[in-house]
């Protein structure tokens, strides 16, 4: 008997599995606060060469302040600097408005959107301007390094401990980050921040998906997906409130803090106890949630038969994925979709302020926009298939990233609108890869696929900031790139199989048989069986 037919005896999804996976979802917020958090710590801030004598703005409202401070140092056209949009780099050497030299007495912010941001603390302008997403890279960067060191602890330790573990991590990075008073050690607390975000995800979502059965865990996934996008709406209002980045860092990690009663109250993964040996403890977990679901005690005998190992493993080869005509042409499809996805997906959230819309309105809208394509995306799914999804998806976002290259930047309302447009089309995207993946890569290989493609995605997720950086050099290159990397992979991916119907493959022969032509006949087999269960 597998471990999944436990299932039958304790509930699928009953009333304790999903008080426990409510509760774990909510660790999910901290993900969020973390990553999005970069969207206001790192905000744009206009400044200018701060003179020798700042002006009396004592009766001057903001904004007169700004523009008398401006008058007084900067040339009329400041072309200083190699960057087009890098400007008020330099001022003038001295009161004749001759000479110009760099901003010898350091730079005024203008502070009418944020108090401080890392701009302004650390004198992340002109020179030093690439550090802003160069800590954002670094950032997403600590992914890599997550991504391997949490998955074996995750193995090695246990689910539960592991993932309080980047849990509790990851709030003290959030803690230190904001009590940093250098820029190298705000970046070093934010790449091991990014270890502990993606550690903490993966383990968590692997948690979830072992605690219900296998027909509840698309159910799982979304409410997963769900409070990650209400978590982006919340931060915009903290933020708005909030806008020094410092606080904002120290309030959204110590508000989560009580979560972390919840290791003593949440149980280890009982499939992952009975793999690794701890049978008596992993019994006591399942009668646990049969109590908790109202369900009947699992006898005995039942938990002594329990198989969880596979049970024929085939030997195989990581360059499988690549040494079959077949299976290299979904590999190279697949991983341009992948990277196209997060280029687009982290181009979009942390670029914001380029699409000239407030910032704090457009990351709000765009969780709300995450929101409605979470829930309609498994429906696509089902209607559409996963390939007409998912070409329809990454095409419709690029060409709304490029429509918005030719809009003027003072309609702020139709560059919102569109913009949200886009990041609907994309989040679709970026669930559909994750399904479509699993189901074209057979089983034998599956996760060798999967790793693969997530590399790429993760490479992709640490370019999108640099993309953006580029926008100093033309405004409208980071949506260029984004609209054309997004829409040929649409175009790209139609070259794949329909996998919506069809029995996955298990064996790397039964995927190199599966192709575009093959589709129907296998789509016909899955029909017939289903078919032939519901007669008899």
């Amino acid at each position: 008997m597998t471990f999944d037919d436990v299932f039958v005896y304790i509930g699928e999804y009953g009333r304790y599995q999903k008080l426990l996976s409510l509760l774990m979802c909510a660790l999910v917020v901290s993900n969020t606060f973390s990553n999005i958090s970069t969207v206001f710590i790192s905000g744009t801030m206009d400044h200018h060469c701060k003179p020798p004598d700042e002006a009396n703005c004592s009766e001057l409202y903001l904004g007169d302040c700004w523009n008398t401070n401006d008058s007084m140092s900067l040339p009329p056209d400041d072309e200083g600097t190699l960057l087009v949009n890098e400007t008020k780099c330099r001022m003038y050497a001295d009161y004749n408005k001759t000479d110009t030299t760099t901003c010898k007495y350091g730079w005024t912010y203008d502070r009418s959107k944020f108090e401080s941001t890392i701009v302004s603390e650390f004198d992340l302008v002109c020179e030093d301007s690439y550090k802003v997403t160069l800590s954002q890279s670094m950032y997403l960067g600590g992914y890599f390094f997550g991504s391997l060191l949490f998955g074996f602890m995750c193995d090695y330790f246990g689910r539960k401990k592991t993932t309080f573990l980047s849990f509790f991590l990851l709030l003290l990075m959030g803690v230190l980050t904001g009590l940093s008073t250098s820029y190298w050690f705000y970046a070093i607390c934010r790449f091991i921040a990014g270890a502990a975000d993606i550690g903490l995800a993966i383990v968590n979502f692997t948690y979830l998906n072992e605690l219900v059965a296998p027909s509840e865990r698309a159910k799982v996934s979304a409410i997963f997906g769900c409070y990650w996008c209400f978590a982006i709406m919340i931060l915009s209002v903290i933020a708005f409130f909030i806008r020094a980045w410092d606080t904002l860092l120290l309030v959204v990690s110590v508000i989560l803090s009580p979560f972390l009663l919840l290791y003593l109250f949440v149980p280890e993964s009982a499939r992952w106890l009975l793999v690794n040996g701890q049978v008596e403890e992993a019994k006591r977990v399942i009668r646990q949630i049969a109590k908790g679901n109202n369900a009947k005690d699992v006898p005995d005998e039942i938990l002594d038969n329990l198989d969880v190992k596979d049970a024929d493993k085939i030997k195989t080869n990581p360059l499988d994925i690549i040494r079959y005509p077949e299976m290299r042409k979904k590999t190279a499809c697949m991983t341009y979709c992948w990277f196209a996805v997060n280029l687009g997906y982290y181009g979009l959230t942390y670029g914001v302020e380029g699409l000239n819309v407030d910032i704090y309105l457009g990351t709000f809208f765009g969780g709300v926009t995450e929101l409605l394509s979470n829930l309609c995306g498994w429906y696509f799914l089902q209607r559409f298939g996963r390939r007409n999804t998912l070409a329809g998806s990454l095409v419709s976002g690029g060409l709304a990233c490029f429509v918005n290259i030719w809009i003027p930047l003072e309609l702020v309302a139709v560059r919102t609108t569109i913009a949200m447009i886009g990041k609907f089309f994309i989040t679709a995207a970026f669930m559909v890869v994750y399904v479509y993946t699993t189901e074209l890569f057979p089983t034998s290989i599956r996760t060798t696929g999967l790793g693969f493609c997530s590399f790429w995605s993760r490479v992709a997720a640490v370019l999108a900031p640099q993309v953006i950086f580029l926008e100093k050099v033309w405004k409208a290159l980071p949506l260029v790139a984004f609209s054309f990397t997004a829409a040929s992979s649409g175009v790209l991916s139609l070259l794949l199989p329909e996998t919506l119907n069809v029995p996955l493959p298990q064996t790397i022969e039964e995927a190199e048989l599966f192709t575009r032509k093959t589709h129907r006949e296998m789509s016909g087999v899955k029909k017939d069986t289903t078919i032939q269960q519901d007669q008899s």
